[in-house]
C-alpha cells in the first residue's frame, strides 16, 4: 500500500493470525526438539533459560533444524490458507491478495510467502526460541501479575473484536448481495479517507465497498469471460442479438434435434 497500514480485520494493533502463527512456531519447535533431536551439537546459548530439556529423538541439532524449518514453512502456509479461506468464502473479504505473484493459489498463498515463512521460522528456531522460553519461565514465576495484565489485555481485545466483527459482517452482507469479494484494507482506507459512518450513511458505505472490490470484481469477470468464450467456435463470443445463429454446444445440439425431427 506504500504506507504503514493495519493488515488485520481488527481496528486495534492486535493480529490474531500472527499470534496463532507464533503459537504454531512454538509448538513445532518444542515437539521437534523433544522428539526429533537427540541433544547433540546444540549451541550453548540454547541453555540460557532452559538447562534440563529432554531430547528423545535420533537426529542431531542441525538435521533437526532443517526439518523444523521445513515444517514451519508448511505449517504457516497451511494456517494462512485456512484463515484466508474463512474470510474469502465465509465473509467475501480478502485481508491480503497474492494474485499478482507467481504460483499463487486463489490469491491466498504463494511460494514466495511460503519461503518467507521458512526464513521467519529459521530466525525463530535459531535466535528467538531461547528468549521465548525465558519469557515463559518468567510468566510462570509471576503468574498473578501476568494474569492481571492478560485480563486487562483480553478485555480491550474483546471490545475490539466485537466492533471489528460488526464492521466485517456489514461489509460481508453488502459484498454477498452484490456478488463481490472485498479488499478489506482498501475498503478501510476508503472509509477513513471519506470519513463515512457506515451505520448512518448506507449508500456511501456501499460505494466504499464496491470501490474496494472493483479490482477483484474485474478479475472475476475476466475469469468468467475466459471460461464462457471457450464454449464458442474460435473462442469468440457472438454479439448480442446473434443468439440464434451462434455455434455453441447447446445450439449445435438443438440444430441436430431439429434436423432429426424434420426427417
Amino acid at each position: 500500500m506504500h504506507r504503514w497500514v493495519n493488515p488485520g480485520f481488527l481496528k486495534g494493533p492486535c493480529l490474531p493470525l500472527y499470534g496463532l502463527g507464533l503459537c504454531l512456531l512454538h509448538l513445532i519447535s518444542e515437539l521437534s526438539y523433544r522428539y526429533i533431536c537427540n541433544g547433540d551439537l546444540v549451541p550453548d546459548y540454547y541453555f540460557t533459560f532452559e538447562s534440563s530439556s529432554v531430547c528423545l529423538g535420533s537426529l542431531n541439532y542441525w538435521w533437526t533444524s532443517l526439518i523444523v524449518v521445513l515444517l514451519i514453512g508448511v505449517g504457516m502456509t497451511l494456517l494462512e490458507f485456512i484463515a484466508g479461506l474463512i474470510f474469502v468464502k465465509g465473509l467475501n473479504i480478502k485481508l491480503w491478495d497474492y494474485s499478482s505473484l507467481k504460483g499463487n493459489v486463489m490469491g491466498i498463498i504463494c511460494p514466495l510467502f511460503s519461503a518467507i515463512w521458512m526464513v521467519c521460522g529459521a530466525l525463530y528456531w535459531f535466535f528467538i526460541r531461547p528468549f521465548i522460553l525465558g519469557a515463559l519461565t518468567f510468566f510462570n514465576s509471576n503468574i498473578w501479575f501476568i494474569t492481571f495484565l492478560l485480563g486487562l489485555f483480553y478485555g480491550i481485545l474483546l471490545i475490539d473484536i466485537v466492533a471489528s466483527v460488526s464492521l466485517s459482517i456489514k461489509v460481508s452482507g453488502t459484498a454477498k448481495k452484490n456478488h463481490l469479494v472485498v479488499d478489506f484494507e482498501k475498503f478501510k482506507l476508503n472509509l477513513k479517507s471519506k470519513d463515512i459512518k457506515y451505520k448512518k450513511n448506507k449508500s456511501q458505505f456501499q460505494v466504499a465497498v464496491e470501490e474496494a472490490a472493483s479490482v477483484l470484481k474485474n478479475k472475476l469477470g475476466q475469469f468468467t469471460y475466459d471460461i464462457k468464450r471457450h464454449m464458442y467456435i474460435n473462442n469468440e463470443i457472438p454479439a448480442k442479438g446473434a443468439a440464434e445463429i451462434d455455434e455453441t454446444p447447446r445450439s449445435k445440439q438443438k440444430e441436430l434435434k431439429d434436423k432429426k425431427d424434420s426427417k
